[in-house]
């Protein structure tokens, strides 16, 4: 928890504006256009600068700081530690400490270090109105920013992997189907041999046979040499990064600085260094196994260069010997010959088919990590979900619907139906959503419209037509895994507590949305917080069975500063500081502050309508 002390502001519309803040409820009212906005922008402006703003903030930081206002901010944490931040317009931030010195390696522009929640209203309305993206579950998120963050850092490694496995699985696929082109190219070369009878047992053409046979073997030969010497080296590259990564120690640095337990980890780091430290030294071992080995293979194949050599010679010398061999003898060998290349190139693919089959397998361990983490953001979102439940009372629920948002599926589908040639798209698409991604991807793959009719029921035709497009427009090795998120819902009893009725943010009506967030808003962080004129159409009944109650039950734990124009807020949740602010048309000031009493006139002017207005309301009520 930390909170602001004091702000100043030296040029722009609010020149020489100082303010002492005091904790808890911090209420700024005033006419439109006296700068209470600009008062609120200059905050979020010295602690984060303008990253992520929208072009509205943009443009009024530009027309009331502009180029010449320096905004200055001093913070407290609740170690007591004070910090004072000084920025100007398109100038990067001055961090310093209680003494003066400049804090050196702090960006403050992050958001981590001094961390805000601050929010205007037509923010908190696009939160309310995203029932479905990323602006709701941010507000979990944040909350459990460290973990998350750890996590998404982990499925992003868990997403690389698959996109890397992926591509080695088009790739294995690839050839098995090149293979498969070459392979129908050869025909019915084994038939042929067969049709021409057995071969002559003895004579030259048998030695002339044996000869090419045994140039096809070298050729072989070679190849498994190649092969077994490249795994080889693969191993030893492999091997090599697996040292570095043994004899990197911070992989291993167990002291946090600063932590009161850095002593005792400092104890123990050398046991873990001394116990890992032999790591490296098996894995040179290992190391010098492979170059070894390496250079066998290396001498392996100068060997049988040479014999290779010979043999080639002297199946030359042959080819010119039988030179004069029958067609009949020729033909055979030909398809000797070209049964030989097939015999390679089918081996070839039973390799690939090889690889890709364990391609696929180690896919479904990688996706079945990938989905477990999934999980664990949606646990971690469910079990902030259920504290903020606790603090923002019955009237607003909170819940996470685990893969609801399934936005991203959607597209995708949408995709995968162009060009299908089938009405009723929608009805379609809403059949699809049913089923998995995983599942449809399988039936895409596998190209299965029979299983697929089965499972969705469109018939043989328009089933066979939807895979088809299917199999054009998307690949399944991105449709399984492709992003469906949480959806989180924010919703107001609208009802009665007896006979509650619930309604999402998104379908409630303007001042209502606000009302959902509020009390979401004010319980999430216990960080300062500034909502900037959120009550344009608010419902004051709602404001007060909600809002009030969740600042007052609150206040005590952060400090919260709103820019309004509704009374309940200061007077109802009893403000520890009201400012009022007010302006010439050129420049704007503070006109009065303190406490709800000591304001009770500029309150009743400018929240209430006046005093006239505010008694004929209270007689009326009165009357009724």
């Amino acid at each position: 928890m930390w909170t602001i002390e004091r702000l100043e502001v030296n040029g722009g519309f609010l020149p020489g504006l100082k303010l002492e803040l005091p904790t808890g409820l911090i209420c700024i009212i005033g006419p439109r256009g006296s700068g209470k906005s600009t008062l609120a922008e200059a905050v979020r402006f010295a602690l984060k600068g303008t990253v992520g703003a929208s072009r509205q903030r943009l443009d009024l930081v530009q027309a009331n700081i502009g180029g010449s206002g320096l905004v200055t901010l001093v913070a407290k944490t609740d170690a007591g530690v004070s910090y004072t931040i000084r920025r100007a317009s398109k100038q990067p931030a001055v961090l310093l400490s209680a003494d003066g010195r400049t804090v050196p390696n702090v960006d403050l522009d992050r958001g981590t270090f001094l961390p805000l929640d601050a929010y205007n209203g037509p923010e908190i309305e696009a939160i309310a109105d995203e029932a479905l993206g990323d602006k709701r579950r941010a507000l979990l998120d944040d909350l459990r920013g460290e973990q998350l963050s750890k996590i998404h850092l982990s499925l992003g490694e868990r997403r690389r992997g698959l996109e890397a496995n992926a591509d080695l699985i088009r790739a294995a696929r690839r050839s098995i189907n090149d293979l498969s082109e070459r392979i129908q190219e050869f025909g019915d070369v084994r038939a042929k041999l067969n049709a021409l009878g057995p071969s002559p047992e003895v004579g030259p053409s048998t030695e002339y046979a044996k000869a090419n046979k045994q140039q096809q073997c070298n050729s072989r030969e070679r190849k498994r040499i190649e092969t077994v010497t490249e795994s080889l080296r693969a191993f030893e590259r492999d091997t090599g990064i697996l040292r570095a990564r043994a004899i990197d120690q911070k992989a291993l640095l167990l002291v946090e600085v600063g932590s009161s337990n850095s002593a005792l980890l400092q104890s123990r780091q050398e046991e873990v260094y001394e116990a890992f430290s032999g790591v490296a030294s098996l894995l040179d071992s290992v190391i010098s196994s492979v170059k070894s080995t390496t250079t066998i293979c290396e001498n392996i194949r100068a060997e049988l260069s040479g014999i290779h050599s010979t043999q080639a010679s002297e199946f030359a010398q042959l080819q010119q010997v039988h030179q004069a061999a029958d067609e009949r003898y020729r033909v055979r060998l030909d398809l000797e010959q070209r049964i030989g290349k097939l015999q390679e190139i089918e081996e070839e693919q039973s390799v690939k088919k090889q690889e890709l089959t364990q391609l696929l397998e180690s896919r479904k361990s990688l996706k079945a990590k990938f989905l477990l983490e999934r999980e664990q953001v949606s646990a971690l979102r469910d079990s902030v979900a259920t504290e903020l439940q606790q603090e923002t009372g019955k009237k607003v629920r909170i819940r996470v619907l685990r893969n609801a948002d399934n936005l991203a599926y959607r597209t995708l589908l949408t995709e995968g139906l162009k060009g299908a040639r089938v009405r009723n798209h929608d009805e379609i698409l809403e059949s699809l959503l049913q089923l998995r991604p995983e599942q449809l991807a399988q039936f895409v793959q596998d190209d299965d419209s029979v299983a697929f009719d089965e499972a969705c029921g469109f018939g043989p035709d328009r089933a066979r037509k939807i895979l088809d497009a299917f199999r054009d427009n998307v690949d399944p090795l991105e449709l399984e895994i492709v992003n469906i998120e949480d959806q989180v819902r924010i919703e107001l009893n609208v009802a009665t507590t007896e006979e509650p009725l619930f309604k999402d943010a998104a379908e409630l009506s303007r001042g209502q949305k606000c009302t959902a967030l509020l009390p979401l808003l004010l319980a999430r962080t216990k960080n300062p917080l500034i909502i900037d004129q959120p009550e344009d159409n608010l419902d004051n009944h709602f404001i007060y069975e909600t809002v009030v109650n969740s600042i007052q039950r609150l206040k005590g734990q952060r400090q919260m500063i709103f820019i309004t124009h509704n009374a309940n807020i200061p007077v109802l949740a009893d403000a520890d500081l009201v400012i009022v602010m007010n302006s010439d048309g050129k420049i704007g000031y503070v006109e009065k502050k303190g406490s709800v009493d000591e304001c009770r006139d500029q309150i009743v002017d400018l929240l209430e309508g006046g005093n006239e207005a505010f008694e004929l309301r209270r007689k009326r009520y009165a009357r009724g």
